[in-house]
């Protein structure tokens, strides 16, 4: 019995064996699924100082995100992104109001990565967005060519039949990463933004 479960044994590991050599004679074997969507690459791993301003493409409003400083979490915390979101005219001028400037905790966990969670109304659906697909793209925005990812998405707080939402992403755009954006009748581009001396993106 015992030599029967030590042969067994070495057939396994000699199976195991063949299979890596198999897979290491064909060339790129691993890369043949193509590129990877990392999301981690996106608003977790921003730093303190990134900023980014979209332009909507017919009434050229604006709105502006920035990253500040996160207080150090203890351990165990849940993992935010402190963010000042600004709300601005096709003048550049701030709107009037309480909802126009607009300082909240961006919770990774519970927002997600997507950053049109409305923070006057944290307990809206935006955040509960479904990922359709995800696919890679080339676009040009601000008339500069981007290698991006292109998400098609579904917004729960929209009326059905209008409900979908396509999103452009690319890691090299600072804050949450994007690149262009349609909602709701409205397309947003990313205008221009700041990534600090020390940043890695």
């Amino acid at each position: 019995m015992r030599a029967l479960i030590l042969f067994l044994a070495a057939a396994v590991v000699g199976l195991a064996v063949m299979i890596v050599l198999y897979m290491d004679k064909r060339p790129g074997f691993v890369h043949r699924t193509g590129p990877l969507f990392y999301v981690g690459g996106l608003l977790s791993d921003a730093e303190a100082g990134e900023a980014a301003t979209y332009q909507e493409r017919t009434s050229r409003r604006l709105i502006d995100f920035e990253l500040k400083q996160s207080p150090r979490l203890p351990p165990y915390a849940e993992p935010f992104k402190l963010i000042r979101r600004v709300l601005r005219d096709a003048q550049g001028e701030i709107y009037k109001g309480p909802a126009s400037a607009v300082s909240y905790q961006h919770k990774l966990t519970d927002h997600g990565w997507f950053p049109l969670m409305a923070p006057e109304v944290p307990d809206a659906l935006d955040r509960l967005w479904i990922i359709r697909t995800i696919k890679p793209d080339r676009i040009t925005v601000n008339r500069a060519e981007h290698e991006c990812w292109r998400v098609d998405l579904i917004d729960p707080a929209l009326p059905e039949g209008s409900d979908t939402v396509v999103a452009w992403l690319s890691e090299k755009v600072p804050v949450y990463g994007l690149l262009k954006w349609k909602r709701g009748g409205e397309t947003w581009e990313f205008k221009s933004g700041t990534v600090p001396a020390r940043g890695t993106r």
